[in-house]
């Protein structure tokens, strides 16, 4: 199969419930069940005929000409096909319209997301699936279990009150960006690219060039603040706070102190260095 682009269509499956899905387009023949979006523009100007834009799904192949589908044109808001929503598609090949592959990611109360068939986690979200078929009901995990999660109960479409999922029987929904966001991820990820490749390329600076300049820049901070006394007073102000917590079981250390301190005293002096630590590279054309 060819995908022809990247352009997006966003429709409602029904195998989701109806849940809002994305599918990109497919140069090959439909299968019969399929979606297609109408590509040829040569029924521009006949009102009772499918224009470019329609979307359709394939409900039977022609008897009478090869190559040729019975396509139902009904529930996709497109303007008059035929008598009865039904138009013959495809004469003499596929070059009239574009197969519509569904895509992972469904739009939920405005909102991206990706399908993904893996074990839940609690306080995800999820979408029940029984043979890849599902009533589009989306609710969260409360508990995992070997065989199954549990989620918040809710009533399905034949009034039974279901409050769990066999694993395997759901899909996780991890959330997407939104598409400013996706873009501006983009264009941040090429800006980065771009001064890589002038790092290495133009100034000739290499990553052990780089890793050495930042040993020195933090060295020189650790001096700055020890000579200042910061560490000294901070580390002693941290360390009485967490003496006072630890004798806190009948006048005995808990266990793990020592590893308490050591593990809080090293993150706060490594925030600290970071917040004091800034590195900024200029790049000046000539």
């Amino acid at each position: 199969m060819t995908k022809t682009n990247e352009k997006i269509h966003i429709l409602a499956d029904e195998s989701l419930g109806g849940i809002k899905r994305e599918y990109v387009e497919v140069d090959r023949k439909a299968k019969v069940g399929e979606k297609i979006v109408i590509t040829s523009s040569d029924y521009e100007e006949r009102e009772e005929i499918y224009v470019a834009g329609h979307y359709g799904k394939v409900d039977a192949e022609d008897d009478r000409f090869a190559g040729e589908f019975r396509v139902d044109f009904n529930g996709f808001d497109n303007s008059f096909v035929g008598d009865d929503g039904f138009w013959y598609v495809g004469r003499p090949t596929n070059s009239e319209y574009r197969v519509l592959e569904p895509t992972n990611i469904v739009h939920i109360d405005g909102e991206r997301y990706e399908m993904v068939d893996r074990k839940a986690e609690v306080g995800e979200k999820v979408i029940h699936l029984s043979e890849l078929y599902s009533e589009g009901t989306v609710t969260e995990v409360t508990g995992v279990g070997a065989g199954m999660v549990d989620v918040i109960e809710y009533e399905d479409s034949d009034g039974e009150i279901t409050c769990g999922f066999s694993h395997g029987c759901y899909r996780v929904l991890v959330p997407l960006p939104k598409e400013n966001e996706y873009q501006e991820f983009k264009d941040k990820k090429r800006g980065y690219k771009e001064v890589k490749n002038f790092i290495h390329n133009e100034l000739g600076i290499t990553k052990d060039d780089i890793q050495e300049m930042i040993r020195i820049a933090v060295s020189n901070e650790v001096k700055k603040a020890a000579e200042s006394g910061e560490f000294q007073s901070f580390i002693s102000s941290k360390i009485d706070s967490l003496i006072e917590e630890g004798f806190g079981d009948g006048g005995r250390l808990l266990y793990g102190f020592k590893e308490r301190v050591s593990q809080t005293v090293s993150n706060e002096v490594g925030k600290r260095i970071a917040n004091n630590l800034n590195i900024s590279v200029e790049l000046k054309s000539q």
